[in-house]
Formats: C-alpha cells, structure tokens, sequence
C-alpha cells in the first residue's frame, strides 16, 4: 500500500515538472524540431506548428493548392 502512494507521489511530481516548459525552451524545442524539413512538409505530425517558425509564402501557398495539398491561412 505504501509502495503505491510512493509511485503515485514520484509519478505526480514527474508529471507536474514536465508542464512546466518556459516559452524559450518550447521555441527552442520547436525550432530544432523544424530544422529538418521533413517536419515541414504538408501532412507530416509538426506541419501545424512549424508554420509559426517557417510561414508559407505566398508562392508555396499557390503551389500547395495546385498539388492539392491544404494550405495554412
């Protein structure tokens, strides 16, 4: 029973520091993740939020929709 509140307790704690991300770090994290274009590419897991670091222009906005492909507005 014991064993089990201590778990409980160091799984809380581990999930409350995880939370607590400084906006530095999350850009930081977010601009490593996107230097890799293929985390840009249209349809992949981080395409969402690589637009913030890497907006489409208006060029690859008008090659997108002739592809097919959605475009981010």
């Amino acid at each position: 029973m014991k064993r089990s509140i201590v778990i409980g307790c160091v799984l809380a704690a581990g999930l409350a520091l995880s939370s607590c991300q400084t906006p530095q770090a999350r850009q930081a994290d977010l601009a490593r993740l996107c230097a890799d274009p293929a985390n840009r590419q249209v349809g992949s897991f981080s395409y969402g939020e690589c637009q913030t670091l890497y907006p489409l222009t208006n060029k690859q906005r008008q090659q997108n929709y002739r592809l097919g492909a959605p475009a981010a507005y």
